[in-house]
């Protein structure tokens, strides 16, 4: 006859099993997560407690007002000194000499020279050039004005076209003519003949030369 076993484990022990090794790590990884928990939240606390309280701060100073160096004191102005007159000197003075001798100079001034006589024209010398054969043909008319230079012996030294007549045809017989056959009787200063300027007109006209 076989004899019956019997459990010799204290009474309420019971068979480990993983699932029971599962639930009390799980509880303590809980606990260990609120430990940790705790403990960093009241290091940052702390750290920022002791950030707040050790912050300083830093004011800036102000500068030193400058003081302005006092105004100069007002110029004393003297007063001018007392006007004093000066005394009266009456001095006796004699009245002038009715003798006395007054120089009359009897130098005269020497006379003005006398004026240069007028140029005069030799009318019968100012006669009008011919017309060119050129100009007849164009048709080509007006007046010339011409600066004549005249030398002491009355004929004409130069002359030289003021005002043209708008041709060169005519201005050119104008000069020729007036240079070769125009004469003056020169102007005279103290009985000497002087060489002199003046202007004269030479006028063109087709229908006088008809």
């Amino acid at each position: 006859m076989q004899q019956p076993q019997h459990d010799m484990r204290p009474f309420g022990a019971t068979q480990a099993t993983p699932r029971r090794f599962f639930s009390i790590g799980a509880v303590v990884l809980l606990h260990l997560a609120l430990i940790y928990a705790l403990a960093t939240g009241l290091a940052s606390n702390m750290a920022a407690k002791i950030v707040q309280d050790v912050q300083v701060a830093v004011v800036q100073e102000k500068p030193p007002e400058q003081k302005l160096p006092p105004p100069p004191p007002p110029e004393m102005v003297k007063p001018p000194p007392p006007f004093v007159p000066p005394p009266e000197i009456n001095l006796a003075t004699e009245a002038p000499s009715n003798n006395a001798i007054t120089q009359i100079s009897n130098t005269k001034a020497p006379p003005a020279p006398p004026s240069p006589t007028k140029l005069q024209a030799i009318g019968r010398t100012h006669t009008i050039p011919p017309y060119p054969a050129i100009s007849v043909r164009m048709n080509q008319q007006g007046t010339v004005l011409l600066k004549v230079t005249i030398g002491t012996d009355g004929n004409v030294i130069d002359a030289t076209v003021q005002t043209s007549s708008g041709f060169d045809s005519l201005d050119n017989a104008a000069i020729a003519w007036v240079k070769s056959h125009w004469k003056w009787e020169p102007p005279t200063q103290n009985g000497q003949p002087m060489s002199v300027s003046t202007l004269v007109a030479v006028k063109f006209d087709l229908k006088e030369d008809r």
